[in-house]
């Protein structure tokens, strides 16, 4: 194409952002220098409600890290988790991330990268529950156009929530699979080299495959990097949606809050129902998509079952799985959660850490418009409940803060 046709496409992909998604288009055309961009995400104030709202966050985070890196890991890792949070979104909690989800990371923190001393960690609380073929991963990594599995074909479809401890030796899988013949010599090398580094990681206190891909990423980011910027470079640290909301929503409904309101409170929880249905990441059941509120695990397998509301009861909406309803009760809940039956949904995670906690989102192209719908759809219903306080405080989250990384080098 020439200069002037690609001029010319990209009025016309403005002029369609502009009509279907303004959100979006307003963050296309900012003339400002990338840095300045990623120091702008952080220009807010953090009201002292969510401040308070945020400690049970950042405890549990603590938790994990010190139960994943051990005693000395705030030193080690130089973890800071003072002042207002705010979280990247944009990823996937997967090995070997896609460059597209990895380089969000970049931008939220370029302040952090060529520093003269080591900087704070990069937290990122990502989503956990995709399955290994999702569009970003598919099944494991690609190299030079070529596919690497890290799962077999048998293993598509799992949750990778309650996915256990496995082995990440990708080139046994090649040679399984009479594949290895594919690459070069100089690919073979350098495949054998990644393979070893991650088995050289330390896994001894990992619970599950989560926790494998929190230790394999901050291992393998380094090496994003020529070498003498490593030295300084900050961790990257990722932990899962689903695990910090699990254990924020075992003491949150414990007490009586608008996130309990929405699943103990039958006028509120209709409200909820029905005002969030067709949003993108909730629930539209005439066609099978979402589920309400939580996940349940597959009986026997490491996958998990959508459920809907019937009555007081969220019900399977697989007919084989009807009498293992979910009844919406403080106890059963969160026995549920506590024995990992159950997992939040992505409305749940939004609503505990984005409109709840004041948690900034650091979003993506598709984040930035639903997170926008369901923050509508939340004041409204919010309106309806008659809870001012509370649409006082959603007033000021921000949902706006695009990490993705097309637009800051479409120019070039």
């Amino acid at each position: 194409m020439t200069k002037k046709e690609i001029a010319e496409e990209k009025e016309l992909m403005l002029a369609q952002y502009k009509k279907y998604a303004p959100e979006v288009y307003r963050l296309l055309n900012l003339e400002m220098k990338i840095s300045e961009y990623s120091n702008s995400l952080y220009n807010y104030k953090t009201n002292s409600e969510h401040s308070r709202r945020q400690e049970l966050i950042r405890s549990v985070i603590e938790e994990k890290l010190q139960a994943l890196f051990g005693e000395d890991f705030e030193k080690n890792m130089k973890i800071n988790l003072s002042g207002g949070l705010s979280s990247n979104i944009a990823d996937h909690h997967q090995i070997l991330n896609n460059p597209l989800l990895i380089s969000s990371n970049i931008i939220s923190s370029v302040k952090k990268i060529n520093c003269e001393t080591k900087q704070d960690a990069i937290i990122v609380i990502s989503s956990g529950d995709v399955p290994p073929n999702n569009y970003f991963s598919k099944n494991g990594f690609s190299f030079h156009d070529k596919r690497v599995p890290l799962f077999s074909s048998s293993e598509r479809e799992l949750c990778s929530y309650y996915i256990p401890k496995r082995d990440f030796d990708f080139v046994k899988r090649l040679k399984t699979s009479d594949r290895w013949k594919e690459f070069s010599e100089i690919e073979k090398e350098f495949l054998l080299k990644e393979c070893d580094k991650i088995k050289s990681f330390d896994f001894s206190r990992c619970k599950n495959y989560l926790d494998q891909i929190t230790v394999s990423i901050k291992g393998t980011w380094p090496f994003l990097f020529e070498e003498k910027l490593r030295k300084n470079l900050p961790d990257l640290i990722y932990l899962t949606q689903e695990e910090i909301v699990t254990e924020c929503l075992v003491k949150l409904l414990e007490e009586k809050n608008i996130i309990s309101e929405i699943l103990f409170n039958p006028i509120l929880r209709e409200k909820v129902i029905e005002n969030f249905r067709g949003i993108v990441v909730t629930w539209r059941e005439s066609e099978m998509k979402g589920t309400h509120f939580f996940w349940r695990k597959y009986p026997g397998r490491d996958q998990s079952l959508r459920l809907y509301l019937s009555g007081n009861k969220l019900v399977p909406t697989d007919e084989r799985f009807k009498d293992l309803p979910v009844t919406l009760e403080k106890e059963e809940i969160l026995e549920l959660l506590r024995k990992k039956e159950i997992y939040p949904s992505l409305f749940m995670i939004f609503m505990v850490l984005n409109y709840y906690s004041g948690v900034k989102p650091l979003v993506g192209y598709g984040s930035v418009k639903y997170l926008h719908l369901m923050k509508q759809a939340w004041k409204k219903t919010l309106l309806e409940f008659g809870d001012k306080k509370e649409v006082e405080l959603l007033e000021l989250v921000q949902t706006d803060g695009l990490v993705a990384g097309m637009p800051f080098y479409f120019q070039r």
